[in-house]
């Protein structure tokens, strides 16, 4: 484990790891609003390595979250967001993807979505399309314990209608086009939450 699943925003911004294959542009992002920058990459290390060497680097105090396959680090450098998502690849490798804020304000605020409890505050909204469709992966932070906070995201989910992919717990929900995967973790004080929200084409 990452160690603490989050920190406070940072104030420089990250580089690609050493050793990285640069695999070009990463397609239309917006996070929180904001217009991104997007460079694609790979190096042959599992993600867990990348992002502690990233997370080293001088000047950087990033947020990060493990994700089922990987790690996802965010931060803030001139009021401009930076995200990167390390994921695993083949043994041994990790596919990156580094995004850079191109605008210092967002045209439009980001809101949480409809099927979050109240209570749940919204931190980051980064939104991508790729093969899959468009997909938005979201981060909140509520103040209830995991416990209490994931029976009130389950009640809510259910009377929107989203059907669970098995009886095993939140993991997986799906409603029409749409795929919502979720991971539920402790804070210090309360629970916080990665979404990552599929919907696909006609």
């Amino acid at each position: 484990m990452m160690g603490l699943l989050w920190s406070h925003a940072a104030a420089a911004q990250p580089s690609v790891p050493p050793g990285a294959v640069d695999r070009g542009w990463g397609g239309r992002v917006r996070v929180n609003g904001v217009r991104m920058d997007v460079r694609l990459f790979e190096v042959r290390q599992p993600p867990l390595e990348v992002a502690d060497g990233v997370a080293r680097q001088p000047g950087l105090d990033p947020w990060l979250l493990p994700l089922p396959d990987g790690v996802m680090l965010s931060g803030i450098r001139d009021e401009r967001p930076w995200l990167m998502q390390l994921r695993r690849s083949r043994s041994g490798a990790t596919q990156g993807l580094l995004a850079v804020g191109l605008d210092a304000k967002a045209n439009g605020r980001a809101l949480p979505a409809a099927w979050t409890p109240s209570g749940a505050t919204l931190l980051l909204d980064l939104q991508t399309q790729d093969e899959r469709g468009r997909v938005a992966h979201r981060l909140y932070v509520h103040d209830a314990d995991t416990a209490t906070f994931s029976r009130l995201l389950q009640a809510r989910l259910t009377a929107l209608g989203w059907r669970a992919a098995s009886d095993g717990g939140l993991m997986e929900w799906h409603r029409a086009r749409r795929v919502l995967q979720l991971v539920v973790v402790a804070r210090e004080q309360g629970s916080g939450l990665l979404a990552v929200e599929i919907e696909t084409g006609e």
